[in-house]
């Protein structure tokens, strides 16, 4: 029973390295080309926690294969620290000025669950307004009314046509629009302007790229669904539709870039990018920004919670020019994502 017991733990174990392994390099591969791996990556951490839990059972096993799982975990950790956040988080010095930005994707309009919740978030941030605050499809009707519920003096709400699936940032700082981008569908993508901070501006840029497909079917999957054969089936169809569209990701990231090399600004970007932090998407929008949450973040990141695995898709990026202090991700009732909020000072510009 013993021997039994051993072969199955390590057999788990390789499983888990392999899956680790698989979902790392998915970073590094165009989604549209091995769309199998954008499975590894949505399951990347945890295939950390299966590596730590089988690689302590192993130690009282003493067998070799510990000395794998703790080489595998120490090479990942600067992936892995993406959405598995240590750092502790300092109080705010009062003797600067320290300013935060949140983003938050409302779900149909604050319509979550065919419910308007939109009281609720107000009564939410009522007592903590963020100095900068991003939404996605959100209508020019709701952002009007928490611009006038939360008293933010200044707001850049697209009028896109679409006004049910639009954007909006609300903002105590004076605000230039710079531009909108539209994708093929004539969808907005992103929304760029420049944000005039206390002696300071600062190019920002809403992001809503592409859907994943993974969001859009995930009410529909639950592990005994998939245990099932059509239930499976639909799996894989999702998984290459995830590839699918996140070469639809990659192709709006592209429009991006020249506003983010070409501004005289310090820029940051902030949004739903419809992607994991293990993934090419993340990295190629990312770039030589830092993450927020691996700057000022603690604990397990979640911002979608409409799938059965908890998702991080939201994020904040923020170039040389800031200095993160906090990174918090909020539970909350009236979306399917959580908001994502950073606080921050200006450390170089």
């Amino acid at each position: 029973m013993k021997r039994i017991f051993r072969i199955c733990l390590i057999l788990m174990n390789v499983f888990f390295l392999m899956a680790l392994a698989l979902g790392y390099f998915a970073q590094f591969v165009s989604p549209d080309e091995f769309s199998i791996l954008a499975f590894f990556s949505l399951i990347y951490p945890y295939s950390v926690f299966g590596i730590f839990i089988t690689g302590c059972v192993l130690i009282f096993l003493r067998s070799k294969l510990v000395w794998v799982s703790f080489l595998a975990l120490v090479f990942s950790s600067a992936t892995t620290v993406r959405q598995i956040g240590f750092h502790f988080q300092p109080d705010l010095p009062t003797d600067k000025n320290i300013f935060k930005i949140a983003t938050l994707n409302v779900k149909n309009d604050f319509n979550h669950e065919n419910t308007n919740q939109i009281e609720e978030f107000v009564n939410d941030f009522q007592g903590s307004l963020p100095d900068v605050f991003l939404f996605q499809e959100i209508s020019r009707k709701k952002a009007s009314y928490i611009q006038n519920a939360l008293k933010y003096d200044f707001s850049s709400i697209d009028e896109h046509q679409r006004l049910n699936n639009s954007m909006a940032i609300l903002c105590k700082y004076p605000l230039k629009p710079v531009d909108v981008l539209l994708n093929e569908e004539n969808h907005p993508f992103a929304q760029i302007f420049d944000i005039e901070f206390p002696g300071k501006t600062v190019r920002a840029i809403n992001v809503h790229l592409h859907t994943n497909a993974v969001t859009l079917r995930a009410e529909k999957f639950s592990p005994e669904s998939i245990s099932r054969k059509d239930g499976l089936k639909k799996l894989f169809e999702m998984i290459r539709s995830y590839g699918k569209n996140g070469k639809l990701r990659m192709q709006e990231i592209d429009k991006i870039i020249p506003y983010i090399k070409e501004s005289p600004w310090p820029v940051l970007i902030a949004g739903d990018t419809n992607d994991t932090p293990y993934s090419r998407i993340y990295n190629e929008l990312k770039g030589d920004f830092s993450d927020a949450f691996v700057k000022g973040g603690v604990g397990f990141a979640q911002t979608y919670n409409g799938l059965f695995i908890p998702l991080k898709i939201d994020h904040i990026f923020t170039d040389s020019n800031f200095c993160i202090y906090n990174t918090d991700i909020k539970k909350v009732d009236y979306s399917d994502h959580n908001p994502i909020s950073t606080t921050f000072e200006f450390c170089k510009y």
